[in-house]
């Protein structure tokens, strides 16, 4: 681990920012190349986290754009976007309600399925492979910094919403 207690503010800062940058970049070409090598598929993350979303949903009531887009913090228009993608990419179905003409419920197709199950094994290894690097009292502070950093942009998002 680097040695941070001398640092300045604004170097701080400066290694935070690049920190940050990098480790998000990362993670996400890290899942990009998994899906793609796993699944031998072009679906994008946020394909794939709206797979995820609408399984766990799912399980729950039967699933509607609008609830979607609630859950994961977008635009009604931008799911329904995405939902038809995937609907013509085979991994989403929409169905009518039976009870009001206006409203459709999507469900995954088999397709769906299997990239929900191969992506959340995805996570559960990458998260184990993780783990493994730290001794348990550093998992413990890991997970409380990063929920800190979590908090903290759920609160910035809020603000600026």
């Amino acid at each position: 681990m680097t040695q941070t207690a001398s640092l300045s503010l604004a170097d701080f800062e400066t290694g935070l920012n690049d920190l940050l940058v990098d480790t998000f970049d990362t993670i996400l070409k890290y899942e990009t190349s998994a899906l793609k090598t796993l699944l031998g598929t072009t679906l994008t993350i946020g394909e794939a986290h709206m797979i995820d979303c609408i399984a766990r949903l799912g399980e729950k009531v039967k699933v509607t754009v609008s609830q979607i887009a609630t859950q994961m913090q977008i635009a009604v228009p931008t799911a329904t976007i995405a939902i038809k993608k995937m609907e013509q990419k085979g991994y989403i179905l929409k169905k009518p309600s039976d009870t009001d003409g206006r409203s459709v419920w999507i469900e995954l197709t088999e397709s769906g399925k299997l990239i929900d199950r191969a992506h959340t094994i995805f996570h559960q290894r990458m998260v184990r492979n993780v783990s493994s690097q730290f001794a348990p009292e550093e998992r413990s502070l890991l997970l409380e910094v990063i929920s800190r950093l979590n908090q903290f942009f759920v609160r910035e998002t809020q603000a600026v919403q």
